[in-house]
């Protein structure tokens, strides 16, 4: 039988936090602070990006799964 993994709900749970952190509204008031050359709201950006590409990586090989795969 198939599985996919939008059937988990913890998984898109954690996958829809993950998107809505790549929006770096923790910055949005705040006075712009230079990381390395760039705004520190763009590390943010970066990092978090990251991370939903791990988790939807992580989702992809561990909970989808397909009977026609052998």
């Amino acid at each position: 039988m198939s599985d996919e993994p939008n059937r988990h709900r913890g998984f898109m749970l954690v996958l829809g936090l993950a998107a809505l952190a790549t929006v770096p509204l923790p910055f949005t008031f705040a006075e712009t602070r230079i990381v390395w050359g760039l705004p520190l709201w763009l590390w943010w950006s970066f990092t978090m990006t990251a991370v939903f590409a791990g988790v939807t990586a992580w989702g992809i090989l561990r909970l989808w799964t397909d009977d026609g795969d052998g």
